[in-house]
């Protein structure tokens, strides 16, 4: 009598055990975290100010760093960076069964978003040089935040590319990880072919390719939450 009740005692903590494990598993953080960042981000692009093209350069500048919106434009750009950053993280560190490269590839747009988090930190700030842009002096919190968007985009973006296509069907459906990636490609190369190269016709690639990645990022986020909801009630 004892030994069945003990056996059955033991039976009921090792099966709690594991639901607590598996609830863990599916509900950790990083769904959170990533579809919570793709919200923000999506939210703070749609608040980024416009340049007028019909202004010269400086003038055009300092009329976009002095908008109302700047400042809760990237300040939401940056919480969803920061969202990216611990879901990435997360994710990399969980047991979601990723294959060796796409976990690597976790890894690299982690350290990535770290870099891009820091940049957003000098985009937000750039707003300070609004005056130093129309006269035509130097801006050192914008020629920063451009500077290193030049690293921080591509390294990021193109990790979370690489992670998009090599996670297949673990994080969604295929054919929406590979327009994932096109998304996150095209917002990564936009500084280099708009910034660096003067390209102006290929501004399209920052809203396109962010709204394409932060969507991408809020999908997987609520697939997993998703999936791990039907896990649990088939567990039950």
């Amino acid at each position: 009598m004892y030994c069945t009740i003990d056996l059955g005692h033991s039976v009921g903590m090792a099966l709690t055990d594991k639901t607590r494990t598996s609830r863990r598993v599916d509900y950790g953080v990083w769904p959170w975290a990533l579809a919570a960042g793709g919200l923000l981000f999506l939210i703070g692009g749609a608040l980024h100010p416009d340049e007028d093209s019909s202004l010269p350069e400086a003038e055009a500048t300092a009329e976009s760093l002095g908008s109302a919106t700047w400042i809760p434009s990237h300040a939401l750009l940056l919480a969803g960076t920061i969202g990216f950053l611990i879901g990435l993280f997360a994710l990399a560190r969980s047991r979601t069964p990723l294959s060796k490269a796409a976990r690597r590839a976790a890894w690299i747009a982690a350290v990535g978003a770290v870099l891009f988090a820091v940049e957003g930190v000098f985009h937000l700030a750039a707003f300070a040089d609004e005056q130093a842009a129309l006269a035509g002096t130097d801006t050192p919190l914008l020629s920063t935040h451009m500077a290193m968007g030049l690293v921080a985009y591509p390294l990021f973006t193109f990790a979370v590319a690489a992670l998009a296509v090599l996670s297949g069907r673990t994080l969604t459906h295929p054919v929406i990880g590979i327009i994932g990636a096109i998304g996150a490609v095209a917002f990564g190369v936009a500084p280099a072919l708009v910034g660096l190269a003067g390209i102006d016709a290929l501004g399209f690639l920052f809203p396109l390719g962010g709204i394409v990645m932060a969507l991408w990022f809020t999908l997987i986020g609520v697939t997993a939450l998703i999936r791990g909801s039907g896990r649990r009630k088939a567990a039950v």
